[in-house]
């Protein structure tokens, strides 16, 4: 099989059969996959663990209509101070496809869910005072004795680049 191919295989984990909802008219749906599946989906950052997915198939006219939720761990790092973060992520999942098809294949939707999800600014705390501009000291662990940088006094976030002066 060509790596192309590969990829574009369904995962079995979260391919759902069709055929209790056709019959019943609904179908409760509990799956896992491994966080590997989507390792390419954060743009920093990493998945821990599994992702679970929970929710229920409903047959609506000639189609089969999933809504539920996708939930998780990650690991990133603090905006301010760089130490690492681990916290719980949940995001809804909607899919809908011709009853008929066949099997549904949620990981494209899960894999949309966990990019919608991803912060794009995530805090240690609400509070972190983040790394000293002159040591790189943490601030959170304890006074470095530097001073605050004058003029910026809301932002603890070290300047990583050096800024030209004019004149």
């Amino acid at each position: 099989m060509t790596q192309a191919a590969e990829n574009d295989k369904p995962s079995s984990a979260l391919l759902l059969p069709l055929a209790e909802a056709k019959e019943n008219g609904s179908m409760l749906v509990e799956a896992s996959a491994p966080c590997d599946l989507f390792s390419d989906v954060l743009s920093e950052g990493a998945l821990l663990g599994t992702v679970t997915v929970k929710g229920n198939v409903l047959a609506v006219e000639d189609n089969a209509v999933f809504t539920g939720t996708a939930r998780g761990r990650w690991k990133f790092e603090c905006t301010r101070c760089l130490s690492p973060v681990e916290a719980e992520w949940s995001e809804p999942v909607e899919m809908t496809v011709p009853l008929d098809e066949g099997p549904m294949d949620l990981t494209a939707e899960v894999r949309q869910s966990i990019g919608l999800a991803q912060p794009m600014r995530i805090l240690c705390k609400p509070n972190c005072k983040g790394l000293c501009a002159v040591c790189r000291k943490n601030r959170n662990a304890g006074d470095c004795g530097h001073p605050l940088p004058e003029g910026n006094l809301t932002s603890t976030r070290p300047r990583l680049t050096p800024r030209h002066h004019k004149g």
